[in-house]
């Protein structure tokens, strides 16, 4: 079952998105695939697969399945608020960005993805909160991601939506 999930994900690398679905599906479907990480995992990689389909419906599927099967994961959650965040529903990003932060519980395994952990929700948040036109909120929360941000790249970005929050706050 670890072979069936890791030949799926590689699918996933190469962007054969059709191959990693029916691959990761069978990974599911076996009986000795019992880990919930990693089954939560390979639910995510599909979704991934059909986000880059643009079949986001199939992707909404999957992340809720994934939310399902390992709720005490935060990969899941976020992976659900990037995809509503590319399809500008900010309200959907808040509420899955929210329930994120309710995991304080890291599990450290090497199937946890970063932007899990890092200033990604804190992030969205910001965003999701501007397009709403909720200055304080976002100015809060872009606060918090530059606080835990640690790449410089993107700490330039998030001064930037910093200051473009600040110019709409007066």
């Amino acid at each position: 079952d670890r072979n069936m999930h890791y030949l799926g994900r590689e699918y996933m690398y190469y962007k054969r998105w059709n191959e990693c679905i029916d691959t990761l599906i069978c990974h599911l479907n076996l009986k000795t695939a019992t880990w919930k990480d990693e089954r939560c995992a390979s639910m995510r990689f599909i979704a991934r697969c059909y986000q880059n389909l643009n079949r986001y419906d199939e992707a909404r599927m999957w992340l809720d399945k994934a939310m399902l099967e390992a709720p005490y994961l935060r990969d899941p959650f976020v992976e659900r608020a990037l995809l509503e965040y590319r399809n500008n529903n900010f309200k959907e990003v808040k509420k899955y960005c929210l329930k994120a932060l309710e995991i304080t519980s890291h599990e450290k395994t090497y199937i946890n993805e970063v932007f899990s952990w890092d200033y990604t929700i804190y992030d969205l948040l910001s965003l999701a909160y501007f397009y709403e036109n909720n200055m304080e909120e976002a100015l809060k929360y872009v606060d918090i991601a530059l606080k835990v941000n640690t790449d410089s790249i993107n700490q330039e970005r998030l001064l930037k939506n910093k200051e473009i929050i600040q110019e709409n706050l007066n």
